[in-house]
């Protein structure tokens, strides 16, 4: 009988005796320990990466870790390695415990399965913003639109993953249990970021307003890997009670995400996934610790919502890119457009070894290469004969140019305004221009044909 046996033995009895409550409770620091073993070999696994969301630490070459968890640490987790699956509980990643802090010191043992084919060097991410289901008409309209329109578009793909980013429901946490049900049937794993609406609108301490979200859906600051990326996610909402929030991270989230990355290398691609975009937000808590501690690596991709628009952000003197992402919900359901006249929609990416290779925004009951909405001159409003198009996903580096019955007239001037069609939908249901529900957008550009009518 070796050493790694009798310490496999010794910590499960241990965690069998005083890991045993499913209660937690905030306020008392607990020594957490436990070994990570191979479930098909039976092997300690060294230099896993166990965090409490405040700090981290690595597995031994017997596999051990231990821990001091943060008082206000609720789980215990593990960055899942890129050679291991993502483990399952009822369809939902769960790489993670409760931290049972009755007890001084208590043993949570993780067993990882490794991949059948090995490390995933290409795989695709299902990125979904803002559902915001409330009523049980959206989760009719979420589940025949956008569920069924992700189970389509993943079957193009060999291996895929899916993260939410935030605003799972509109205050309304008894759709928890829903909304999760509904990403299991994607039949891909699908991990998930808090928003400002998925905090308890009735709790004014922070800690107590994410534990509803965190019963149902784990951690709300985690990361773990794929293929050559590295993927973090994180809470960007401070909230202050009765949906009272600003945009940003707290000392601990940045010393946390300081220690999480210490153990990446830094030509991995790292990609963290927030609620509250971080480049295009004002007075963003702890933003420039934040760009200073992810700008070491090669090539960084953040995935945020919050905005209901879409729009790709490049970040001057660093290779940092924001990709804000449409709401799949558009304007709270009330339609099938977002504010920028984006389709309710969501975010593919391919990634390839440590870049995205490609991406594109999915709209919802359309192909994927429905990519631009053209409005002919002289329509909805226009006086001026401009060909205008619409497109949602341009970021600064492209060229949009018009082509007159196959000629190439030059490149639109890119401007912004009002979605013309968003703009008319919304006004013929009575919105006022004092409506936040009308906003501009600048991903539309614009170009005067020679011929009106040309095609």
């Amino acid at each position: 009988m070796n050493r790694s046996f009798l310490l496999v033995l010794f910590l499960t009895l241990w965690v069998q005796l005083s890991c045993t409550k499913e209660e937690y409770s905030i306020g008392e620091s607990v020594v957490v320990t436990g070994i990570v073993t191979d479930r098909e070999t039976g092997n300690p696994i060294p230099n896993v990466v166990i965090s409490d969301g405040y700090s981290t630490t690595l597995t031994t070459e017997n596999g051990v870790y231990f821990l001091k968890s943060h008082p206000d640490a609720r789980h215990i987790f593990y960055s899942i390695p890129e050679e291991y699956e993502v483990p399952l509980k009822g369809g939902a990643p769960c790489f993670y415990s409760e931290i049972d802090s009755q007890h001084d010191t208590c043993v949570v043992n993780f067993n990882l399965t490794p991949l059948k084919n090995g490390i995933e060097n290409e795989f695709t991410l299902f990125c979904v913003a803002d559902p915001h289901l409330s009523t049980n008409n959206n989760e009719k309209r979420f589940k025949s639109e956008t569920i069924e329109d992700i189970k389509k578009e993943t079957k193009k793909y060999p291996i895929s993953y899916g993260i939410t980013l935030g605003d799972l429901v509109s205050n309304t946490p008894e759709f928890f249990p829903i909304i999760k049900k509904e990403f299991l049937n994607t039949e891909i794993s699908f991990f998930h970021t808090i928003g400002n609406h998925d905090h308890l609108k009735s709790e004014n301490n922070p800690l107590k307003a994410v534990a509803d979200f965190e019963y149902h859906f784990g951690p709300v600051n985690y990361s773990f890997n794929r293929g050559k990326a590295h993927i973090v996610v994180m809470n960007s909402v401070l909230y202050k009670g009765s949906d009272i929030y600003k945009g940003g991270f707290t000392n601990d989230q940045i010393s946390w995400l300081q220690s999480d990355l210490s153990h990446v290398p830094k030509n991995k691609l790292l990609i963290i996934c927030v609620h509250i975009p971080i480049l295009s937000s004002n007075n963003i808590s702890n933003e420039k610790k934040f760009i200073d501690i992810v700008k070491q690596f090669n090539e960084v991709h953040i995935m945020s919502g919050h905005f209901h628009r879409n729009k790709n952000i490049l970040y001057e003197n660093a290779n940092i890119y924001e990709h804000i992402t449409a709401s799949a919900s558009g304007l709270w359901w009330s339609g099938t457009v977002n504010y920028c006249g984006a389709p309710n929609g969501y975010a593919v990416y391919q990634i390839k070894d440590n870049t995205i290779k490609n991406w594109y925004y999915k709209s919802t009951r359309f192909d994927s290469d429905y990519q631009i909405r053209m409005y002919t001159p002289y329509t909805l409003g226009d006086t001026e004969g401009y060909v205008v198009a619409n497109v949602w996903n341009a970021d600064p580096s492209w060229k949009i140019e018009l082509y007159e019955n196959g000629i190439n007239k030059g490149q639109m001037e890119q401007f912004t305004d009002y979605d013309p069609g968003t703009y008319e939908f919304l006004k013929s249901r009575g919105t006022t221009e004092f409506s936040n529900l009308l906003s501009k957008t600048d991903h539309l550009f614009r170009l005067k044909p020679s011929n009106p009518s040309a095609s």
